[in-house]
């Protein structure tokens, strides 16, 4: 039977979706190359701010990966800075002045500017001071970040935060049904909570699966607020991909994305013809490597309404993984993918017919061709595992440590703030 006409049911019966996950709401993955625990390189303990009588204070700050663990990107939110400084100042550790950059601005949402600009030339294993500017003139506070060590690394996979407009409300709570709650149970500070771990678990950086924030027509800078209000993101490189709540402009405006690639938006039916939704849906398509390790993410966040409508989204999946495959000939040993919409998972959204139509389409196919190891994504608020799968099958039925798998392993991730959590599928219900 050709894949393309195996259903997403047949298709998790054959992978065996295994539940998997921590307490936090996050996943902690170790590779051969990819080590977790002792043999990670601690994060830096001086994400508070170091104060220094400097006087600028973006209202939000991160940091995302460069094209390279040598290279990092900046992406701060303020208000005022059109065609001003933007710029970036690089300490070492003992704050001696090694570099200033030039970024770039660009009006936002509320009147703010978003401020962007990227650093390169670091070395491995190396804690550095950086701090920003509006005009060249006042700075903000000097933050610590440390590059990884050269080979073994480590990393987090965190799924849907999805941070909610206000802190107490019932919007913002997290899921009265949850084991493990935040002090005041809100999702803004279950987040910060995850970070927490996050960072006590010394990871390099956190691979992002979508749904960042919750509000998905115009966004909403409140929710950003709270999305990077936890400190450890100033130290801790965050990699996000789009999912369907981040369909909006200000998504561009947060984040500096290493070589993404450039589409035409698909504005159509299935986006309600809106130029907004369809620019999102063509963004955030990029690619870096850190170490042996090459990530490309994919923006599966559209609706497609027939498997018609997926295949141009697939063409872009596949010039993108192609762009990140031949950048990297040779300099790279494990290939993992980001994306949203999970194609393999177990519950509420296994049945949806937008992912439906991403596997009619090719989607698996093309994890195939490409010879992809890992696929990261969220979507469904719940912790799976598939086998390694080649050609819609199992081929590997490992369920602990497994070697060599011989095709792509899915993994979903449920969500990093506790907002809501989804029950497992019950086939009879579709009977």
């Amino acid at each position: 039977m050709e894949k393309s006409k195996i259903s997403r049911r047949d298709f998790l019966k054959n992978a065996g979706a295994v539940a998997v996950g921590t307490a936090a709401g996050t996943g902690l993955l170790g590779l051969p190359g990819c080590a977790t625990g002792p043999a990670a390189a601690a994060a830096p303990t001086a994400a508070a701010p170091i104060a220094r009588g400097l006087q600028f204070e973006p209202e939000t700050l991160g940091l995302t990966p460069g094209p390279s663990t040598a290279e990092i990107n900046f992406t701060w939110y303020a208000k005022g800075g059109a065609g001003g400084a933007s710029q970036v100042r690089l300490f070492d550790e003992g704050g001696t002045l090694l570099q200033t950059v030039q970024g770039s601005s660009g009006g936002a949402s509320e009147g703010k500017f978003t401020h962007k600009a990227s650093l390169g030339g670091l070395e491995p294993d190396t804690r550095y001071r950086y701090s920003v500017s509006n005009d060249g003139t006042n700075w903000s506070y000097e933050y610590m970040f440390k590059t990884p060590k050269t080979g073994r690394f480590s990393f987090a996979c965190v799924g849907d935060p999805q941070l909610t407009q206000r802190l107490t409300n019932l919007q913002g709570a997290q899921d009265a049904d949850s084991k493990f709650f935040s002090a005041d149970r809100s999702t803004a500070q279950g987040w910060k909570d995850s970070m927490a771990m996050i960072a006590a678990a010394g990871v390099d950086f956190v691979a992002g699966v979508g749904d960042q924030v919750d509000k998905t027509s115009g966004g909403d800078e409140v929710e950003y607020r709270h999305f990077f209000a936890p400190a450890e993101l100033r130290a801790i490189p965050f990699a996000p991909a789009v999912g369907n709540h981040d369909r909006h402009y200000p998504f561009l405006y947060h984040y500096n994305l290493p070589n993404e690639q450039k589409f035409e938006p698909i504005v159509n039916a299935t986006n309600n013809n809106d130029v907004e939704t369809g620019t999102a849906e063509a963004a955030g398509h990029y690619f870096y490597r850190y170490n042996n390790a090459l990530f490309v993410v994919l923006n599966t966040s559209a609706y497609p309404d027939s498997a018609a409508a997926a295949r141009p989204y697939i063409d872009r999946f596949d010039r993108t993984l192609s762009a990140a495959v031949n950048a990297h000939q040779g300099t790279y040993d494990w290939l993992f993918v980001q994306h949203h919409k999970s194609t393999a998972s177990v519950a509420q959204h296994v049945a949806d017919r937008d992912i439906q139509y991403y596997v009619e389409a090719g989607f698996e196919r093309l994890m195939d061709k490409h010879r992809v190891d890992f696929v990261l994504a969220g979507h469904d608020h719940v912790y799976a595992r598939s086998f390694g799968m080649n050609d819609g099958r199992p081929v590997n039925t490992g369920k602990d440590r497994i070697s060599n798998p011989g095709g792509a392993i899915y993994l979903t991730a449920t969500t990093a703030s506790g907002l809501k959590y989804y029950n497992i599928f019950d086939a009879r219900e579709y009977m």
